[in-house]
C-alpha cells in the first residue's frame, strides 16, 4: 500500500563558544568614514553567523561527530530515548524555530487531560473558517473528542484545534496560554505558543528540544500512541457525513516498520518539520528535525543510528529497595525506600563505561501520616563525575498518623486533611466556569473512565 501524500553514551551538555568572525586591524587613514564602514560590515557579518542556523554541523558541538552519526540537513535536530530523556544526538537543538503544526502534540496533550473521549465538540463560525489543512468543519457540527483527537493528529486539522481550544478555555488566545504554560511546566522552557495549530504568528516558537519533551510527556498517553501509529481512521460526524475517513500525513509508517508516529509539520517559516518515533524490542526513541531539506529521510536515519549505534542497560528494577526512612507520629515505625522506576541508561555499543549509583534521601525522617509511593529521595546514574539519568525515590507503603500522636486544633491529622480536601472539592465545583462539565470529568476519573482514552 502506498504512502499518502504529504499535505501538510549519555545526555552531555556542550559549552556554546561565540562564533569566530574573521577581523583585521583597522589601518589608520585620514578617512573615519570608511572605518566606521569597515566597522559596520565586519559587525553585521558577526551578527549573521551569531543569530543564522548552520546548514551544517556545528563544528562545537562533538555529539555531531560520533561515529555512524548522519548527516542532516535539517536546521535544527534532535534524538533521545522516550523514557528517560537521554540525548543520543543533537544539532542546533536549542535554536529557536517556528513550531508549525508539531504544535498539534500540545494540543492533543490537553485534549487527552481535559476531555473525556465522548465530549462532544461543536465547531464555531470562526473554527469553520480557519484556513490550512482541516477537517472542513461546518458551524455548529459535533464531533466526539475522540474522533477530534485522530482529526488533529492524522488529518492535521486546523480548524479541529480551535474547536477543541475554544471547547476547553473559551477562546484560542486563552487555550495558547494554557499551551504554553503546561509546556513550561514539564520542561520546555524556550516554547511560547500563541495559537493552537501552528499557523504563523510571531512569537510562535520553540525548540527541537522542547518537541522532544513535548512528545516525551505525551507519549505516557497510550491513546496518544494509538493515534500516532494509526494509519487511517474513519470518524463520525454530525453534518459533513461524507467527509470521515483520515489518513496519517506521516508517511514513515509505510517506510520503517518500526515507526510509531509522531507529528508532521510545515509552513513557509518553518519548512518541513517532523517529530518522530519508532519503538524496536520494547525500546522507543523519539526524533525531531525541523527545516529539513526532507524530513522523512532525516527522521529515518537518525533513528536507525539511534538503534544502531547505542544500546539499553536497565540498571537498576522498579521497586528495588534501597535502605529506609523513619516515620514521625505514626502507627510504624519505618518504611523501605523503593525505586520508582527502572533507572536505565543508553550506552554507545563497545562502550566500557559502567555508571556508578548514589542514592540521595532529602531527609531521614518523614512525617505521619504519608501516601506509598511519596517522593522521599533521588537515584542517580553517574559517568566521569557527570549524573547521566536519574529516577525518583520512593516510599514503598503508606503510613498513617499514630492514635497518640499529638492532636492540633480540635480535629487530628487524618480528619483535618479530610476536611480540607473535602472543602477544596467543594470549591472547586462551586467557583467552575461549567461545574456540571468538571463533576462529570471527577466521576469519569473516580470510575476509570479516564483508561479509555
Amino acid at each position: 500500500m502506498q504512502p499518502p501524500r504529504d499535505n501538510s553514551r549519555a545526555t552531555m551538555r556542550f559549552r556554546k563558544e561565540r562564533p569566530r568572525v574573521p577581523t583585521r586591524r583597522l589601518l589608520s587613514t585620514s578617512s573615519s568614514a570608511a572605518n566606521l564602514r569597515l566597522i559596520a560590515s565586519t559587525a553585521a557579518l558577526a551578527c549573521a553567523l551569531a543569530v543564522a542556523p548552520a546548514a551544517g554541523y556545528s563544528r562545537e558541538n562533538p555529539v555531531t561527530r560520533q561515529p555512524g552519526a548522519p548527516t542532516l540537513g535539517a536546521i535544527s535536530a534532535i534524538l533521545v530515548d522516550a523514557e528517560t530523556g537521554q540525548v543520543l544526538f543533537e544539532k542546533n537543538a536549542d535554536a529557536r524555530r517556528p513550531p508549525a503544526s508539531t504544535t498539534k502534540i500540545m494540543t492533543a496533550t490537553l485534549l487527552l487531560e481535559r476531555t473525556l473521549p465522548s465530549d462532544i465538540i461543536v465547531a464555531s463560525k470562526r473554527a469553520a473558517e480557519t484556513e490550512g489543512s482541516s477537517l472542513n468543519l461546518k458551524p455548529g457540527e459535533r464531533i466526539s473528542a475522540k474522533d477530534m483527537l485522530f482529526g488533529l493528529m492524522l488529518r492535521s486539522a486546523n480548524d479541529g484545534c480551535v474547536a477543541v481550544a475554544e471547547h476547553i478555555a473559551g477562546t484560542e488566545r486563552a487555550f495558547a496560554a494554557e499551551m504554553t504554560k503546561k509546556a513550561r511546566s514539564i520542561g520546555a522552557a524556550s516554547t511560547t505558543f500563541r495559537n493552537s495549530n501552528g499557523m504563523p504568528d510571531p512569537p510562535n516558537v520553540t525548540t527541537a528540544r522542547d518537541l522532544a519533551t513535548m512528545a516525551r510527556y505525551a507519549a505516557q498517553y497510550p491513546a496518544f500512541n494509538e493515534v500516532t501509529r494509526t494509519k487511517y481512521r474513519a470518524i463520525s460526524r454530525s453534518i459533513n457525513s461524507k467527509d470521515t475517513r483520515l489518513t496519517n500525513q506521516a508517511k514513515i509508517l509505510w517506510r520503517m516498520p518500526e515507526a510509531d508516529g509522531i507529528k508532521t509539520g510545515y509552513t513557509t517559516p518553518a519548512g518541513r518539520c517532523f517529530v518522530g518515533s519508532a519503538t524496536r524490542g520494547g525500546w522507543r526513541l523519539i526524533s525531531v528535525v525541523l527545516h529539513a531539506k526532507d524530513k522523512e529521510a532525516e527522521t529515518a536515519a537518525l533513528l536507525k543510528y539511534g538503534f544502531a549505534q547505542f544500546e539499553r542497560i536497565k540498571l537498576v528494577e522498579p521497586g528495588t529497595e534501597f535502605g529506609s526512612v523513619r516515620i514521625r507520629d505514626g502507627e510504624q515505625p519505618s518504611t523501605q525506600v523503593v525505586a520508582d522506576g527502572a533507572l536505565t541508561w543508553i550506552r554507545r555499543r563497545g562502550s566500557k563505561d559502567e555508571p556508578t549509583i548514589r542514592a540521595t534521601l532529602h531527609s531521614e525522617i518523614v512525617a505521619a501520616p504519608c501516601l506509598m509511593g511519596s517522593k522521599v529521595g533521588r537515584l542517580d546514574a553517574i559517568v566521569a563525575g557527570r549524573t547521566v539519568v536519574s529516577v525518583g525515590l520512593v516510599t514503598a507503603s503508606a503510613a498513617a498518623l499514630s492514635s497518640a500522636a499529638p492532636s492540633s486544633g480540635f480535629l487530628g491529622g487524618r480528619q483535618a486533611a479530610f476536611v480540607l480536601l473535602l472543602i477544596g472539592c467543594v470549591y472547586a465545583a462551586k467557583t467552575s466556569k461549567d461545574s456540571r462539565r468538571r463533576r462529570d470529568r471527577l466521576k469519569a476519573a473516580l470510575r476509570g473512565d479516564y483508561l479509555s482514552w
